[in-house]
């Protein structure tokens, strides 16, 4: 049997991964010498840590022997590994390193090209699949020709974290806070950077709902709107948007602290992965 595996950035809510049978691999976050691990420690932890420090907190990336540990405790015959796109972390390529070491394992590392649930929402599609008895090799496939089309916009309240960070390239959006001017992010396709920005908050949501749906172009979608502590003003623009969409389905999630850490609290995301 095929078994799914993922990292914690993909945001899937814990009870959706016993449901599916997905594996989690927690990433380390690092308040000065003290370490937090997404995916196992409650997130209202983490955001009254983040309100607590002066210094933002930075993530790191699991060992390759976590993952070794990992793939050696599944039973299945297949591992399809699934992970944060390559371009802003090295964990894929720890995973890749980590299968290499297991040669007798059949093990297929995924780069998603983007993250929260952009990866999740593939995750979730191949677990399905998965359970379904779809053999490794299709899944694969399908989640090749699914990776360029999956998109992930975020509309940012401030740049405070996106500046600490230093993963985003901020531009002229630096010199927006100024004049109340919020960036919207696109992640996908291995990129992660401002696309836009609004003046007023406001705006700039529906700005970043526009842009989700020229990307969805008509397609049926699998819609999701993602937050970071906001879980209300998510609930409350799905419910706002979700008729402009062709859904097949749709959920709300809470981003995650390794989103989190770089986007701040109270950000939202529109999330769509075509299913045609």
């Amino acid at each position: 049997m095929v078994k799914i595996v993922t990292d914690s950035t993909a945001s899937i809510p814990p009870e959706l991964c016993t449901l599916l049978d997905i594996t989690v691999v927690p990433i380390p976050i690092q308040f000065g010498a003290e370490t937090f691990l997404d995916g196992v420690e409650p997130v209202r932890s983490y955001y009254e840590r983040l309100g607590a420090v002066a210094e933002p907190p930075s993530t790191s990336t699991p060992s390759p022997g976590t993952f070794v540990d990992v793939y050696q405790r599944l039973a299945g015959e297949t591992v399809i590994s699934i992970h944060v796109m390559g371009t802003k972390s090295v964990l894929v390529n720890v995973a890749r390193l980590a299968a290499s070491m297991l040669p007798d394992r059949r093990i297929h590392v995924v780069d998603s090209e983007t993250t929260t649930l952009g990866l999740g929402l593939l995750v979730i599609a191949a677990a399905r699949a998965a359970l379904q008895g779809q053999p490794a090799e299709a899944i694969v496939a399908w989640l090749d020709r699914q990776v360029p089309r999956v998109a992930v916009f975020a509309a940012i309240p401030q740049l405070t974290q996106l500046r600490r960070s230093g993963r985003i390239s901020l531009g002229k959006a630096v010199l927006a806070g100024v004049l109340s001017i919020k960036p919207i992010l696109y992640l996908g396709q291995g990129v992660a950077d401002v696309v836009d920005k609004a003046r007023g908050w406001e705006t700039a949501v529906e700005r970043m709902v526009q842009l989700a749906w020229e990307k969805a172009g008509g397609a049926r979608v699998a819609l999701a709107v993602v937050h970071t502590d906001a879980e209300a003003a998510a609930k409350a623009l799905l419910a706002q948007i979700q008729s402009r969409f062709h859904c097949m389905e749709t959920m709300v999630a809470e981003a995650g602290p390794t989103l989190a850490a770089h986007a701040g609290p109270g950000a939202l995301g529109v999330v769509t992965l075509p299913l045609d």
